[in-house]
């Protein structure tokens, strides 16, 4: 069985088309779950395993690599990556000067973080805002809003905050995909937005768990194109 791999992600979304086809097996790696090593089945599906590895490690990809051969599962066929973009999303370039002072390096670690998702050799997306990395890395292979894929989304209300998004996630947030090892970008089947901003910027404020829950959730329309632009190429 297929593994697909999911670093800086902890929300189902992104997965959850890939554990619905039966034929693969998904990793995830949550970057604020390394309290704790080692690696465990969610109970929530029997093909979603979680594994705590601090990706900004020098063994990180050693570290992953075993944990996966320890659990008798395939080395991926597609990492699927939502790197930290505090340090690296132009909307907070205001902020750049005194990390710089700070830290001289703290660009270059974020960027490190992004690129990790072109380690294990075989195809890759890296998610991002408009960002930095189009200067350290590349320019983005693509650029979408979610409106550009709520038509793959279901319909009705947003299964955990309706409150916050519209349906079919039927916004706009501009955001950047740097692809490669064969990735195939999904056709758009773009629906007119409801909010012209991003909602979990314009009705959200603070630094609360919550708050950053919510911006880091993938679109749901976004995770079901890439599913099926890529489930039968691996």
């Amino acid at each position: 069985m297929k593994t697909v791999l999911f670093l800086f992600n902890n929300s189902m979304y992104a997965m959850q088309p890939w554990l619905d086809d039966g034929r693969f097996n998904a990793v995830t790696v949550d970057f604020e779950d390394t309290d704790h090593s080692g690696y465990h089945k969610d109970d929530r599906h029997e093909r979603l395993h979680r594994l705590n590895v601090d990706l900004s490690k020098i063994y990180a990809l050693g570290d992953v690599v075993r944990g996966l051969r320890e659990r008798d599962l395939a080395l991926p066929s597609l990492v699927v990556s939502f790197a930290p973009c505090t340090d690296l999303a132009v909307s907070g370039a205001a902020h750049f000067k005194s990390k710089r002072e700070h830290d001289p390096e703290f660009q270059d670690k974020a960027a490190k973080l992004a690129l990790f998702a072109t380690k294990f050799g075989c195809a890759y997306a890296v998610e991002n805002p408009v960002s930095v990395l189009s200067t350290l890395w590349r320019k983005p292979d693509t650029c979408f809003n979610p409106c550009d894929y709520s038509g793959y989304c279901p319909d009705g209300d947003h299964p955990e905050f309706p409150e916050v998004f519209p349906e079919k996630d039927r916004y706009n947030k501009k955001t950047c995909l740097w692809t490669g090892g064969g990735f195939k970008i999904p056709d758009q089947k773009r629906l007119e937005p409801i909010e012209i901003e991003s909602p979990g910027h314009i009705r959200l404020g603070g630094k609360s768990a919550r708050t950053k829950y919510l911006r880091s959730l993938t679109p749901r329309g976004l995770s079901q194109a890439i599913y099926e632009a890529n489930r039968e190429g691996l």
